[in-house]
């Protein structure tokens, strides 16, 4: 399997989303929400660490893809962010606190939970990925984000605590 190819692609389609250009399909180029979270919870109740495997999903495309589409500067940055996640029909990015390192961020009407039983876990990993990929891209420091809110434990509202590092040299 060629990953380069795979990321290209995505790399294309979201661009289209991000342009109001969506693909022409006679079913339309969105899949039901509940179709799209029956399979990510399959995928999650395989276990193996799949929790791991879909954050880092996640973090290459926020590195690879959605970090070129966002401003440098931290303020920008989020800004730009919440607007990628609302077009690509990810989740309604909200602000809660930024410091120097550490930051607290709100994902409502998530795609991976919105709706969801509480199952007593998070379930939120691609979108952690997704926060931590495309910060370590835009600000050259490592980035940690752990979900402490999920619809998936009963919240009305994911939350994601950023856990921003030392600098890296890339």
């Amino acid at each position: 399997m060629d990953k380069y190819l795979l990321m290209k692609r995505i790399d294309e389609n979201i661009h289209n989303l991000i342009k109001n250009n969506s693909p022409k399909r006679d079913l339309g180029d969105l899949i039901p929400l509940s179709i799209f979270q029956a399979v990510r919870i399959g995928i999650l109740t395989a276990g193996c660490g799949i929790e791991a495997i879909i954050y880092n999903i996640g973090k290459d495309i926020g590195k690879s893809v959605i970090s070129n589409y966002v401003e440098n500067s931290p303020t920008e940055l989020l800004e730009n962010f919440a607007e990628i996640l609302k077009k690509t029909k990810i989740g309604i990015l909200g602000i809660e606190k930024i410091d120097d390192d550490e930051m607290i961020l709100s994902l409502r009407e998530c795609v991976s939970c919105y709706n969801a039983p509480n199952v007593g876990t998070t379930l939120c990993h691609f979108e952690a990925g997704l926060i931590s990929g495309t910060l370590e891209s835009k600000l050259k420091r490592h980035v940690k984000v752990t979900e402490t809110k999920c619809c998936g434990k009963g919240d009305d509202y994911c939350e994601f605590y950023v856990k921003i590092g030392e600098r890296r040299y890339w």
